[in-house]
Parts: C-alpha cells; sequence; structure tokens
C-alpha cells in the first residue's frame, strides 16, 4: 500500500470516528435540551484556540491575549478557555 492510500485510510477512519462523536454530541444537546439545561451554542469552524491562532500568526500566545483584551482581536471565552474569531485563516 502506497504512503498516500495509507494516509487517505487514517484520514477516512478518522472522518468517520468524527461522524460518531458529533452524532453524540447532537443527541446529548436533544437530551439535555429535553430536561430544561441549557447549553451554550456552539463555536463554529471559524474559531481558533489562542495556542493554535499564535502558532498560525508566529506570535506568543501571550500576544494574542494582550490584543484580545486590547480590542484588536475579537474572541469568546467559553469554559474558561479563549478562541478567537478568525475570518481569513488557513489551517
Amino acid at each position: 500500500m502506497t504512503r498516500f492510500r495509507q494516509r487517505f485510510a487514517q484520514t477516512e477512519a478518522i472522518a468517520r470516528k468524527l461522524d460518531v462523536v458529533l452524532a453524540e454530541l447532537a443527541s446529548l444537546r436533544i437530551l439535555l435540551a429535553e430536561h430544561g439545561i441549557s447549553t451554550p451554542r456552539p463555536l463554529d469552524e471559524d474559531y481558533l484556540t489562542v495556542q493554535r491562532f499564535a502558532a498560525m500568526n508566529h506570535i506568543s500566545p501571550e500576544a494574542v491575549l494582550s490584543r484580545i483584551r486590547r480590542g484588536k482581536l475579537r474572541a469568546e471565552k467559553r469554559g474558561g478557555r479563549w478562541w478567537v474569531k478568525c475570518t481569513v485563516c488557513t489551517a
């Protein structure tokens, strides 16, 4: 098996597992809602962790947090963790 085919098979396996996890998450949200427990709206794919955003932009996580505090970056805090809004990022 070529290296490309191995990578493709691995990617497909990960995609299948991700589909299962997302389906379970959706079911959990429905179950919680049925019992009157609200959950925060999910972040879309345009949000990155501070660490990931810093690595992609070759700056320190502290610099990212500083820009968030100064209002230079749009971000949301979820579960004690900052998520940076990134509309033009490429992962």
